[in-house]
């Protein structure tokens, strides 16, 4: 059944709420559009800003019954909890350095939660967070959306499936342009990403350089031991990181290398991995979402494209339409929000539903020691341990 687009039989719907994702949010319109178009989930209530008119407008411009927006998530977390129909999971939307409270508060009332990444700015809030979901087994994922792009998870199964032999090195970059003309020329919206307070220790590794540290522990299914990094910055006046580069090791002596950036111009929004093996390559950019290089020693390479018959069977599964036409990063989110809505469905058992492993705390939990390590690797110069969460 394609996977956004195969809405006969009906299934389940889920009653969400937002904390966060006012007028003026950068990413909570993607997360409405996503959950529009995955037809799983409809959102019922919402603590959408801490400015009661801006909070007020959101709710009415998304028909919510008006006793259903929530003036704080203190209060929604409290009332929906006591409703005999309340939501059935709360979606975090918030910057950074609000992301904990509201987490805490709707994992201690048995709700369900996603949140954006990265999960939270200090690693024991990260722990807080997980001793929490794992002792009530509750529902918690977080949004690593590239995930969710069909042809990243083709070439995760043919990773897996040992179509590269053996796994001999492993190169991620993640660069942006929207930086290197200065801070003077930011959006508002945007400012806010070179603030620490906000932000936390880290910019471009802890907003984008997540992602590719996800995407290889994700491709890959081996986790990173060891990291070296170095941190800096360019761009006059900015706060934080703009720049970093990361070297990895990870299980079984696996070597790696991460480069990010928000200063790079001519890269609007350029994710791109190369899985080096001993019998082939394998390499896919975002930009081009649509197309997976495979080179294999000593004979043609091979493009493989979404929705041909040549793709792994299972990644058909996770495809809406055909060939030729195009699915982007919308459809990506909707994907990873439809994986979702199945471990809801799922209950209890939500951690097995999914043929692809879900991105969930713990996966959020080593976004935040990336940063912890990386910025103490730099000023140390000195290679570290990655912890294991």
């Amino acid at each position: 059944m394609a996977r956004l687009t195969g809405d006969i039989p009906g299934k389940r719907r889920f009653k969400a709420a937002m904390v966060g994702g006012g007028q003026g949010a950068y990413f909570a319109s993607f997360h409405r559009a996503a959950m529009r178009l995955c037809n799983r989930f409809d959102i019922v209530a919402g603590a959408f800003s801490s400015v009661p008119e801006k909070c007020l407008e959101a709710g009415t411009a998304l028909n919510i019954a008006k006793d259903r927006i929530y003036s704080t998530f203190e209060e929604m977390a409290a009332v929906e909890s006591q409703r005999p129909d309340p939501i059935d999971v709360v979606v975090i939307v918030t910057p950074n350095h609000l992301h904990f409270e509201p987490c805490r508060l709707f994992l201690e009332a048995g709700i369900p939660v996603i949140c954006d990444k990265p999960l939270v700015n200090d690693p024991e809030q990260a722990h807080t967070l997980a001793r929490i979901a794992e002792r009530q087994n509750t529902f918690f994922a977080v949004t690593y959306t590239y995930q969710g792009y069909p042809m990243v998870r083709d070439a995760r199964s043919r990773v897996l499936a040992g179509e590269l032999g053996e796994i001999r090195f492993m190169y991620v970059e993640y660069l942006l342009e929207w930086l290197a003309p200065g801070v003077a020329t930011l959006n508002k919206s945007l400012a806010w990403r070179g603030d620490p307070a906000k932000a936390g220790p880290t910019g471009a590794l802890g907003d984008v350089g997540t992602h590719a540290f996800n995407m290889l522990e994700f491709l890959s299914g081996k986790r990173c031991t060891n990291l070296n990094a170095k941190l800096t910055t360019v761009v006059p006046d900015w706060g934080l990181d703009d720049t970093c580069v990361v070297q990895l090791e990870f299980e079984g002596g696996v070597d790696g290398l991460l480069w990010a950036s928000f200063a790079a111009p001519g890269h609007r929004n350029g994710l791109r991995f190369k899985i080096v093996g001993s019998k082939a390559s394998i390499e896919w950019r975002q930009e081009a979402p649509e197309t997976l290089l495979f080179t294999p020693i000593d004979a043609a390479d091979r493009i493989y494209r979404r929705g041909q018959g040549d793709n792994v069977p299972q990644t058909l599964e996770f495809t809406s339409l055909p060939a030729g036409n195009t699915e982007g990063y919308l459809e990506a989110l909707a994907v990873l929000y439809a994986d979702f809505a199945e471990a809801l469905d799922a209950g209890q058992h939500w951690r097995s539903a999914t043929r692809v492993p879900l991105p969930d705390i713990h996966d959020g939990v080593r976004g935040v020691f990336l940063s912890q390590v990386c910025v103490e690797s730099n000023a140390r110069r000195a290679w570290l341990p990655f912890p294991p969460t």
